[in-house]
């Protein structure tokens, strides 16, 4: 029993120090990724029942952006996205989001493995297109198009293939602050929630252009 309790703290100790030897190596480094997945918006009409139906499509969603390692757990990022998906199987209507966002995020290395957390605002451009048109509203005639401040919540897990090449998952909740109801008193004029589930890769590199 006290061998497996060693090895268990010895493990630990380990992964601890390699973790922290590792982000000590990423800090000062600037990293470009790209991802795909799908973007499922889970609240406004569809909390109520109204909007999206249960066979809904899911569509594709895809983003790239640029982050900086500026302490050993801390890394600012800046990202674009964009992705759709369509009321029901059958319905024209879809629904588009496009976030930019700018954020914070707490990492920390466990040998190979870097699971991390972040937060953040940005501004979001959303429309509803029936057969690639901008629907209008039927009361106010105002296009379903806006832009409106919002903020995220993040978690994911990044896997080092190669000290500078990180395989990454993210599962990232948006809340758009899109609420008029002046404007859209048909059914589209609440906050929108969305859910993104992506895959995706980081490339890290130096502005020396020193190897990892």
């Amino acid at each position: 029993m006290k061998s497996v309790r060693f090895l268990v703290i010895a493990g630990l100790l380990f992964f601890s120090l390699c973790g922290q030897c590792f982000s000590a190596d990423v800090t000062g480094r600037a990293f470009l990724n790209g991802g795909a997945g799908t973007l499922i918006f889970i609240g406004d009409e569809y909390m109520t029942g109204t909007a999206f139906d249960s066979d809904r499509k899911i569509r594709l969603y895809g983003d790239g952006g640029f982050g900086y390692v500026f302490r050993p757990y801390l890394a600012a990022t800046i990202n674009a996205g964009f992705g759709w998906q369509a009321y029901s199987f059958d319905d024209m209507r879809v629904a588009t989001a496009a976030p930019f966002t700018a954020g914070v995020e707490y990492r920390h290395h466990f040998g190979k493995y870097m699971p991390r957390i972040g937060a953040g605002l940005g501004w979001y451009v959303w429309s509803v297109l029936d057969d690639r048109r901008v629907m209008k509203d039927e009361m106010t005639r105002e296009e379903l198009r806006r832009g409106n401040l919002g903020a995220y919540m993040s978690a994911g897990l990044d896997y080092f293939v190669r000290p500078s090449v990180a395989v990454c998952w993210d599962a990232i909740g948006h809340y758009i602050l899109s609420e008029d109801l002046d404007a859209f008193p048909s059914g589209y004029g609440y906050n929108e929630q969305i859910l993104v589930i992506r895959m995706g890769v980081r490339y890290y590199f130096s502005p020396q252009r020193k190897g990892l």
